[in-house]
């Protein structure tokens, strides 16, 4: 289905059953061609998205090099802000790649493809560990709580969805929120990061 399609034939039905009073709002799930996602945005028709913005694919919210190894969204968020819309971050943890480990959880899918950072899980795990700089030079405790402050750090995120596997993952992500925002400086080590990765 085409980005016509969409804004043409979907939408008017969604709008519809909300005049009916079926459907109280409208969504999507960002995902796809960047520029059909910002036309989408821009339409004004839509009321929330899913947004993937984590540590290993910040475009979302940053602009990342050129060369960078995930698909740049180019500042998608500042859209949504504009239009005023909810934003739900997804995947903040990169399915669990920013452990910065390949195990996964006992209970855990055992196995996840990535979506709009590498072309598997390895390299993500392997990208992961290459910001592990954050944590050793004391910004943060690990790189899950790094990517949960990125993600409460932009004003355009109404909330943040944490996939997890235990109680304690809960609490940590809990814990991560409650710290607030990453500083300045850590924003900004973040940068040069990136760059590396690129």
């Amino acid at each position: 289905m085409s980005l016509g399609d969409v804004l043409n034939e979907v939408v008017p039905a969604v709008q519809k059953l909300r005049q009916q009073g079926k459907v109280g709002f409208c969504g999507i799930t960002a995902l796809g061609e960047t520029r059909a996602l910002h036309q989408a945005i821009d339409s004004g028709t839509i009321d929330t998205a899913q947004v993937c913005y984590n540590l290993l694919n910040p475009s979302a919210g940053f602009a990342v090099p050129a060369g960078f190894p995930a698909q740049d969204f180019g500042g998608l968020l500042n859209r949504t802000r504009e239009r005023r819309m909810g934003v739900i971050v997804i995947r903040v943890l990169a399915a669990g790649a920013l452990s910065g480990v390949e195990a996964r959880h006992p209970v855990a899918v055992p196995s996840v493809d990535p979506i709009a950072t590498a072309p598997d899980y390895h390299t993500d795990v392997t990208r992961a560990q290459r910001l592990g700089a954050l944590v050793r030079e004391g910004h943060v405790e690990n790189l899950i709580e790094a990517s949960i402050r990125l993600a409460v750090s932009s004003d355009a995120v109404s909330t943040v969805l944490v996939g997890y596997s235990s109680l304690e993952h809960l609490e940590a992500a809990a814990a991560a929120v409650n710290r607030g925002p990453l500083p300045p400086a850590a924003l900004q080590r973040l940068g040069a990061l990136w760059s590396e990765l690129a």
